[in-house]
């Protein structure tokens, strides 16, 4: 499905345009188009779910969010809409991070093919079949590592296939109700404080795991000076953000696995993460680290936003335990109790700093400088 039919580069350079004129509304701009995505994906995460207990793989709670859970996701929900409202009130990103990445009617034809697939989604968990592959997914699935040849949340083709990536951002949007990428955004003033407000000049950054491309959207906006090298596992997913970047002439991407970067040392000024560490196991957590230390250069930032952990805000703990009996997530559970500040500073990074955006949280840490 061609996700550019619609004249969205003109959109985007129409608002970047208006961004002087907006500036003294941009914040309640922002709101309203963030409560707008939030209830939109809330509307259609209802006929899934129904779709979902119809087929008889529902998902029911082995317990109720006790109360203080409740008013915990309500607050940290608002906390989230409202910094990141603040974010494009100063500057720190653009207006244009709001402009929808497909089409009216792509979007519709997206959420049907999404209804029309939860019913092998439904099947699959139902069965517990989370190693399924067919077609050109199950040759790629020949060339990956064991943890990464399974259907992550049961999705159909797991990660390797284009049909895949399609569906992948929308399906992450109705789970979280339309502010996934706002979280994904939360990666971006860390480095904007890190680089004093830089517009990207001169930087060299690293992105890995970037998926199809959903943060290296926002990374390129904030930073359109920058040079990006995305690297991911996945072939298909690659092709994807090639295509829906490819207005982007300083975005470059590369096949390639975090624990094992086929590149040299010293070289980035940045490195960043986003949702990657969840869906690690813990031993190639630490070699992911690693890499990331061993290319960065001296006094450069590494940037992981990631799901919450354990403590992090105890009311949601219960839902930290929840999420996996849900979704295909087998490495959650360590991942939620092996916190990952203290992992990077393991990993040789200093000044090491958290904090948390709605059900995400956002570590950051410096390289040192060699001997």
């Amino acid at each position: 499905m061609n996700t550019q039919a619609w004249p969205l580069p003109s959109l985007r350079a129409s608002l970047e345009r208006a961004e002087r004129v907006l500036k003294p509304i941009a914040k309640p701009l922002a709101l309203g188009a963030l409560g707008a995505r939030t209830g939109l994906y809330a509307v259609e995460s209802i006929p899934l779910l129904a779709l979902q207990r119809w087929l008889g793989a529902g998902y029911e709670p082995t317990r109720l969010p006790p109360r203080e859970a409740q008013r915990a996701v309500v607050r940290a929900l608002r906390d989230l809409v409202e910094r990141d409202a603040e974010n494009i009130a100063n500057g720190v990103y653009p207006l244009s991070v709001l402009t929808p990445n497909a089409t009216p009617l792509s979007h519709v034809g997206r959420y049907a093919q999404l209804l029309f697939d939860s019913v092998a989604v439904a099947r699959r968990r139902k069965e517990r079949r989370p190693r399924e592959f067919a077609g050109r997914a199950a040759r790629y699935a020949e060339e990956v590592p064991d943890y990464y040849r399974r259907n992550f949340h049961f999705q159909t083709d797991g990660y390797l296939s284009e049909a895949s990536a399609e569906l992948y951002e929308h399906q992450v949007e109705i789970l979280f109700r339309g502010v996934a990428d706002a979280m994904r955004r939360a990666v971006i003033p860390p480095l904007k404080e890190h680089f004093d407000g830089s517009n990207g000049r001169g930087l060299h950054l690293l992105e890995v795991a970037a998926g199809c491309g959903s943060a290296t959207r926002f990374i390129a906006r904030a930073f359109p000076e920058a040079r990006i090298t995305c690297i991911d596992l996945s072939p298909p997913y690659l092709r994807t953000a090639r295509q829906r970047l490819a207005e982007f002439e300083r975005v470059e991407f590369l096949q390639g696995d975090a624990c094992d970067l086929d590149l040299r040392s010293d070289r980035f000024d940045g490195v960043y993460s986003v949702f990657l560490f969840h869906e690690l196991p813990r031993r190639e957590r630490e070699r992911a680290l690693a890499e990331a230390l061993r290319v960065a250069k001296p006094g450069a930032i590494h940037v992981a936003v990631d799901s919450l952990q354990t403590g992090d805000v105890p009311a949601l703990d219960w839902a930290l335990e929840e999420f996996p009996e849900r979704f295909h997530e087998p490495f959650y559970r360590d991942y939620a109790r092996h916190e990952l500040a203290e992992m990077i500073e393991a990993a040789g990074f200093e000044d090491v700093h958290r904090d948390t955006a709605f059900l995400s949280k956002v570590v950051r840490g410096v390289a040192p400088s060699r001997p």
